[in-house]
């Protein structure tokens, strides 16, 4: 990450304006069994609109302690229709699964509308509101990826959390 940030790769989410490293912080997040997995952050400064902006790691969902994954692993159980009540080896409470899923729903939507917004700024990209209509969010989600030329690393949710955070319309 800090070398993206010294290659001039990431800018700032607000203005586009160049971030230098400001420094770091330890973060941690637990997988599926519930295994502790530590990291650092990088913690961006951007001179000209004077923010600090935490450059988190695709495989980190903000304000989750579990990785990305773990938690869109939930999210496709809940669409297909299955309970994630009968989710085996996952050390996340059912509670904060069924949390999960209900923030998804909720968020998702806004996720959805907000890339559908922003594609008459992607160069060769179309979408027939049609393709959406009977999918579920997370499948809305990965189709409108497919029109957006961003890197296969991270799953569904933390690509498009990446596309939102560098237009400023937050994260899912």
């Amino acid at each position: 990450m800090r070398l993206k940030v010294r290659r001039g790769e990431i800018v700032c989410a607000l203005c586009s304006g160049p971030l230098t490293v400001h420094g770091c912080y330890s973060r941690h997040c637990l997988d599926e069994v519930g295994e502790r997995h530590n990291g650092w952050i990088v913690q961006g400064h951007c001179d000209a609109c004077n923010v600090y902006p935490a450059l988190i790691p695709s495989f980190i969902e903000p304000h989750k302690h579990y990785k990305a994954d773990v938690i869109e692993r939930v999210i496709e159980v809940a669409e297909a229709g299955d309970n994630v009540e009968h989710l085996g080896g996952f050390a996340a409470d059912i509670s904060t699964m069924r949390r999960w899923v209900r923030a998804f729903s909720v968020r998702a939507e806004q996720a959805v509308n907000c890339l559908i917004s922003m594609l008459p700024t992607v160069p060769k990209a179309y979408i027939d509101s049609l393709d959406l209509q009977y999918m579920m969010p997370l499948q809305q989600l990965s189709r409108l990826l497919t029109e957006y030329h961003t890197q296969e690393d991270g799953g569904i949710i933390s690509r498009v959390s990446t596309i939102l955070t560098t237009h400023n319309c937050g994260f899912l």
